[in-house]
């Protein structure tokens, strides 16, 4: 026997999801409640600034743990589940189906 015909096909798990833009997605809504609340507060632009920065930053790293979760969740996920031997997708029910 060959070491070819022994070895069964697994696909390699990938991620599919489009994570890369979280961190900056994060970044961006934070930075613009930040930015409201201190103008509505009349925040000197100094102060202001410094607000800014600790927030985006602490966004930047809030999205960037939020995307590697994602990512992480992703990649462990056993897609091959979903799908028969001849590559037709399963659909997986609780059987609740409405009439």
């Amino acid at each position: 026997m060959d070491k070819e015909e022994k070895e069964e096909y697994l696909p390699q798990k990938r991620n599919n999801l489009k994570t890369k833009l979280l961190p900056s997605l994060f970044m961006l809504a934070g930075g613009t409640i930040a930015l409201v609340f201190c103008l509505l507060q009349k925040v000197p632009m100094t102060e202001l600034l410094v607000i800014l920065l600790v927030t985006l930053l602490a966004f930047a790293i809030l999205g960037t743990i939020i995307k590697s979760v994602v990512d992480q969740f992703n990649m462990n996920m056993n897609y091959m589940d979903y799908f028969e031997e001849n590559g037709d997708l399963v659909e997986k029910g609780n059987n609740d189906d409405f009439m």
